[in-house]
């Protein structure tokens, strides 16, 4: 199950993604959320430092949470814009930038990991994982190809219906296991036939191509995904902090 200080992350992005809470305008203080909000101080500290750390607001000494956040003015040309500083279902993805996501599976299939497969994924040979191909939807544009393997453990009993709606929701709702940390390595590669079938690629040429490895709260192996998006609509994110312990004197 997600955390107390999640939720409250999601509600405080909705507010500030929808333009309650301005641009450059400050949150509610610590107080007048907590009082909202019926939690402890430290939940919705907990909450504000990861809408730091996603780069939606700025603590400012001695005034407050100011908000960073400002729609881009390229939605239009990427309508979908890929986070990598958090783990973000495509759901949660096409919600937060407000539009409905759709998925078609593939495939599903169970199998015991060999030693290609555990080269490929990173989980040890032996190990039972479901394997799920999904196309991603924007509207009826294939935005994007999945390929991703699951420790079998952690889908026990999912279905087709369950895997298009939500893989992760399923994962920490159903199966009650928190998803914790993800290494995402991002590139740009050759597009392939099989590219171009499910993509509706045309004359384009590359892809890019997103592999994710989720760990769970127990730093226990959960999922490795190639994810193949198609150029014309992906944008990625990042959020870089300066550290204060790397800045010198002058």
């Amino acid at each position: 199950m997600r955390a107390a200080y999640d939720s409250i992350y999601f509600e405080l992005r909705r507010l500030i993604e929808d333009g309650t809470y301005a641009y450059r305008s400050f949150l509610p203080s610590e107080s007048a959320l907590v009082k909202r909000f019926g939690c402890a101080h430290n939940t919705v500290r907990k909450a504000l430092g990861l809408l730091a750390v996603d780069g939606y607001v700025q603590p400012v000494h001695g005034k407050g949470v100011r908000v960073l956040y400002n729609t881009p003015r390229d939605n239009k040309l990427k309508p979908v814009t890929f986070c990598t500083t958090r783990i973000q279902s495509f759901v949660e993805t096409g919600k937060a930038q407000g539009f409905l996501p759709t998925t078609q599976v593939l495939l599903m299939e169970n199998l015991v990991v060999d030693k290609p497969l555990s080269e490929l994924t990173r989980f040890d040979v032996g190990e039972e994982v479901l394997r799920a191909e999904r196309v991603r939807y924007y509207g009826d544009d294939p935005l994007s190809y999945d390929n991703s393997y699951y420790r079998a453990d952690i889908v026990e009993g999912i279905t087709k219906q369950d895997a298009e709606k939500s893989l992760y929701e399923y994962v920490e709702t159903v199966c009650g296991v928190r998803l914790v940390t993800c290494r995402r390595r991002v590139t740009v590669e050759r597009a392939t036939e099989h590219d171009r079938e499910v993509l509706h690629l045309d004359d384009i040429d590359s892809v890019a191509v997103v592999n994710a490895i989720v760990f769970d709260g127990d730093g226990l192996m959960c999922e490795h995904t190639e994810t193949r998006l198609h150029p014309d609509v992906f944008s990625l994110e990042q959020v870089a902090i300066q550290s204060r312990t790397n800045i010198k004197p002058v």
